[in-house]
């Protein structure tokens, strides 16, 4: 079948940079399965609205398929309108996290005829085979689809093995786009020094090698990819690693995945077969605080490992312990230090502001960990509940979304806007306060309790 695949836009405001590494598989295994396809790159070329309409007003297509995160919820169901407007009889089929978190308000609110749940490489390949062949697609796991109106799912689809997941179809993306633009933290502009000081050289691009998360945070969603962590083994991620190489030339590897170290047998195996290989690359992942050691860093920096950031999400063990984050303050300082320690600078983290039991006090422990361990956080969100998450319940709960396609609606960029405020701040405050823990953690003796409000408000009452 000719199926056509799209990417929308997302991160506007940023160059493209990051390859969209799941729809990338989806593409492969498709045309492993015999069918034609092709990618509509919208973030990557960024087409206005007009050049999309017009692009999909021409193309010629028999399914099309559409992936996203649920911030760019808004986007995708003007894409889905547009899509029908000039194919009407043609399936569109939308996966991803935004399908997986609310297939029920898609189905109801836009015209996708099906949404696909969780992984999708399984999934879209049975799928495309039962519309192929018009059969019944009620025996397809894995999916939500309308029928007369109605809405039905079907069985959950099993979880794939990592092991057997084809190259993606870099072919098909404008892979010059991706490789032109610097991803990771050598795009930050307060980069300097360390083992990478001048990028001009440097061909980065990112590689996912691992799925699952076994963690509890309030705040993410991750059933997406299941709870049940799986990884690659060493010799495929190095394979994969080698093609950029050869392909593209890269030589700095963003390794997207949260807890690719998670399994820390597959992990160090990684380092020692990487260091084996001799491939000259340079690379970075993101860390969890309760898994580092000194020995580990110091493989992974022979290894050519340059960077290790983590989410700390708060210096209180209080707010730690409320969001379910499974760490102690304790352990993200030795991970911060001994990051500082070996690679010349502490790692790069995230925090979260505004979680259910914030207060004064927590936000002072959060600068005053950050001020102990000297370094910026690499960014401050504000809590925002997405569907499927606990804060998700905890916001439904408390009666704070009444029209849930409307608060979707007014999503964007992550943990940039109050759209559900938890603390006894006003959302003026709330705002303030996440503004004075980013521009006082860079100074001295600065104390939360003595602040006052712009407007004349003293809010250390508030504790």
């Amino acid at each position: 079948m000719n199926i056509l695949l799209i990417n929308p836009p997302i991160r506007e405001w940023a160059k493209p940079n990051c390859f969209p590494v799941g729809l990338g598989y989806v593409a492969a295994v498709l045309r492993d399965a015999g069918h034609h396809v092709k990618v509509l790159d919208i973030n990557a070329n960024r087409y206005s609205r007009e050049e999309v309409e017009e692009i999909i007003k021409t193309s010629m297509f028999e399914i099309v398929g559409v992936g996203g995160m649920i911030t760019i919820y808004k986007y995708i169901k003007w894409l889905v309108s547009v899509l029908k407007k000039y194919h009407p009889n043609k399936y569109i089929i939308v996966g991803g996290s935004v399908s997986s978190s609310i297939p029920e308000i898609l189905l109801e609110n836009t015209e996708t005829d099906i949404a696909c749940i969780g992984e999708g490489e399984n999934t879209i390949v049975d799928l495309i085979a039962a519309l192929d062949s018009k059969k019944d697609i009620s025996s397809v796991r894995g999916i939500y689809y309308k029928r007369n109106r109605q809405i039905f799912k079907t069985l959950p689809q099993t979880l794939l093995n990592m092991e057997d997941l084809p190259l993606p179809a870099y072919d098909l993306f404008p892979m010059e786009i991706y490789l032109n633009n610097i991803v990771g933290i050598l795009n930050k502009k307060k980069w300097q020094g360390g083992d990478v000081s001048d990028t001009s050289q440097i061909i980065s691009f990112n590689i996912s090698a691992s799925r699952g998360c076994p963690y509890n945070c309030i705040f993410c969603y991750h059933d997406f990819m299941g709870t049940k962590y799986r990884c690659q083994s060493p010799e495929k991620v190095i394979n994969h690693m080698k093609f950029l190489i050869e392909k593209y030339r890269v030589n700095y590897f963003l390794i997207q995945d949260d807890l690719f170290m998670a399994n820390l047998k597959n992990f160090t195996e990684f380092c020692e077969k990487l260091i084996k290989e001799e491939l000259n690359v340079q690379w970075q992942v993101p860390g969890r605080v309760n898994l580092i050691t000194e020995e580990l860093l110091l493989l992974m920096k022979k290894a050519g490992c340059i960077w290790c950031g983590f989410g700390f999400e708060s210096g209180s063990q209080y707010m730690l312990d409320r969001m379910k984050k499974g760490t102690t303050v304790e352990q993200a300082k030795r991970a911060a230090l001994l990051v500082k320690k070996h690679f010349g600078r502490t790692g790069g983290g995230s925090f979260v502001l505004g979680l259910p039991g914030e207060s004064l006090r927590t936000i002072q422990d959060t600068i005053d960990f950050c001020k102990q361990l000297d370094f910026d956080p690499e960014v401050v969100f504000l809590a925002t509940p997405y569907p499927g998450t606990e804060l998700w319940d905890i916001a439904s709960q408390k009666n704070m979304i009444r029209d849930k396609e409307a608060y979707i609606l007014s999503l964007d960029e992550q943990g940039e806007q109050i759209v559900c405020n938890f603390t006894d701040f006003t959302n003026d405050e709330l705002l303030m306060l996440r503004s004075y823990v980013i521009r006082s953690i860079g100074a001295r003796n600065i104390d939360i309790h003595e602040n006052h409000n712009k407007n004349g408000g003293d809010i250390k009452n508030k504790i």
